[in-house]
C-alpha cells in the first residue's frame, strides 16, 4: 500500500465514522501496510503528522477537498505557510475562539501550540516492578527521562530511540503510558487502604490500577462501564498488569442510572467527554470535533454526576476537556440542585480553573502547556 492511499484511507475512516486514529490506522492498516512493528509505527507516526495538518490543509485549499486530493497537497507544501492563528495551529475555529474568550489570545495561542507535540508519560507499575527497575530498563535502551518531582512513579520521557510502545518496560506491563493529568485525577481521589470505591466510568481502567497500586491492592472498586465489550478488555489489561483479583468487581451498568445496592466510601467520575484536551494523544479531533459534542456529553455527565451524588458522600469529578461546559458549569450546576459541596482537592499539581467561575480556587486545570500534560478539570464534591 502507497503512503498515499493510506493516508487518504485513514482519513477517510476519521471523516466517515468519526473514530480516533488509532482506530482508523488499524482499520486500514490490518497487518498489510508493515512488514515490521518498527515499520508500522514509522507509518502510524506519518499518519499522525498527516492528521495533524488538516486544518491548516484545508486552510490552503481554501475549501473541503476528498482525503486524496489532501494527501496530494501534503506531500507538495512541506512548509504549510498559512495565515490565521487557528490555521497555524490547525484546530477549529470555534475552539481557537472559544479558548481565546476563556483565557486571552496569547495564553490560549500558547497552550493550542503545545498540543502539537504530544509529551508522553509512563506510570510505574508497582504490581511487577520497581521505580529503580523501570528506570534501569529506560537507561539501557538509551531513553532520556525525567522522573516528576511531584509523584516519583510517573516518568516523563524526553526522547528514546524506538517508539514508546515497543519499549521493553510498557510491552512487559512494567510500566504503562499514562498520561500525568490522569494520575492527579486518583491523587485528588486519594485512595485509602480498606475504602470502597465506586469508578463510575471506569473502562479502560487506566486510574483503576493506580488507584489499587497506590494502597498496594488493599482496597475494594466496583468498576462500572456501560459497555459490555470495554469490561472485557478492562479485565484483560487488569490481569496483565496483576492487579489482584479481588480488588475489582466489575459490572456492565449505565452510571446515570445504576442503582447502587451498598454504601460507598467514594467515587470516582472520570466522565466521557469531547477530549478537548488530549488533542496532542488523538489528532482526528482536530478533525472531527464540533460544537454539538460539548453540549452531547455536558448532557451525560450532568446525569451521571446527579445519579451518584444521590448514592455517595465524596466523589472526584474529572473530565479530559479544556470547555468549561463540561467542567465548572457541571460543578456550580450540581451543586445548586443537590445537597453537596465542593472541596479542593488535594493534590500537588493544580492551576486555579478559569477566573470567570467563582469556584476558580477550588477547582482545579491542567493545561498542555503549563504541566506538558494533557488538558483536564479537576473537582471533589462532599457531602
Amino acid at each position: 500500500m502507497s503512503y498515499e492511499k493510506l493516508l487518504a484511507s485513514v482519513l477517510h475512516e476519521i471523516l466517515r465514522h468519526k473514530v480516533s486514529v488509532d482506530v482508523a490506522f488499524k482499520r486500514v492498516c490490518r497487518g498489510v501496510c508493515a512488514e515490521s512493528l518498527e515499520e508500522r509505527e514509522q507509518l502510524y507516526d506519518l499518519t499522525r503528522r498527516f492528521v495533524t495538518d488538516y486544518i491548516k490543509l484545508t486552510c490552503l485549499a481554501g475549501k473541503t477537498l476528498k482525503p486524496s486530493k489532501l494527501v496530494k497537497l501534503w506531500f507538495s507544501n512541506p512548509g504549510l505557510e498559512v495565515g490565521e492563528p487557528y490555521c497555524k495551529l490547525s484546530v477549529p475555529k470555534w475552539l481557537y475562539d472559544k479558548l481565546s474568550s476563556l483565557i486571552g489570545t496569547e495564553e490560549a495561542y500558547e497552550l493550542l501550540e503545545a498540543m502539537n507535540n504530544r509529551v508522553w508519560w509512563l506510570r510505574v507499575n508497582l504490581f511487577k516492578s520497581s521505580i529503580e527497575q523501570v528506570t534501569r530498563s529506560l537507561e539501557n535502551e538509551g531513553v532520556i527521562f525525567e522522573t516528576s518531582r511531584e509523584y516519583p512513579y510517573m516518568i516523563k520521557v524526553i526522547n528514546t530511540p524506538k517508539p514508546v510502545r515497543l519499549l521493553s518496560v510498557v510491552r512487559e506491563f512494567k510500566a504503562i503510558p499514562q498520561d500525568i493529568a490522569s494520575a492527579a485525577v486518583v491523587e485528588a481521589l486519594n485512595p485509602q487502604q480498606g475504602e470502597t470505591i465506586i469508578d463510575a466510568c471506569a473502562a479502560p481502567g487506566i486510574k483503576t490500577s493506580l488507584a489499587a497500586m497506590m494502597v498496594e491492592g488493599r482496597i475494594k472498586i466496583l468498576a462500572l462501564d456501560i459497555s459490555s465489550r470495554r469490561i472485557t478488555q478492562m479485565k484483560s489489561l487488569m490481569r496483565k498488569l496483576r492487579v489482584p483479583e479481588n480488588t475489582i468487581e466489575y459490572r456492565v451498568a449505565d452510571s446515570r442510572y445504576i442503582k447502587i445496592d451498598r454504601e460507598y466510601d467514594k467515587a470516582l467520575i472520570d466522565a466521557p467527554c469531547s477530549n478537548t484536551g488530549a488533542i496532542a494523544k488523538d489528532p482526528s479531533l482536530r478533525v472531527t470535533l464540533k460544537p454539538g459534542k460539548i453540549n452531547y456529553y455536558s448532557r451525560i455527565q450532568r446525569e451521571i454526576l446527579a445519579n451518584i451524588a444521590k448514592q455517595v458522600r465524596v466523589i472526584v469529578y474529572a473530565t479530559c476537556s479544556l470547555m468549561p461546559e463540561e467542567g465548572e458549569e457541571i460543578v456550580l450546576h450540581i451543586t445548586k440542585s443537590h445537597d453537596i459541596g465542593i472541596e479542593k482537592p488535594q493534590v500537588k499539581i493544580c492551576n486555579p480553573s478559569y477566573k470567570n467561575y467563582n469556584i476558580s480556587d477550588i477547582t482545579c486545570r491542567l493545561y498542555p502547556h503549563i504541566n506538558e500534560s494533557e488538558g483536564f478539570f479537576i473537582a471533589k464534591l462532599a457531602k
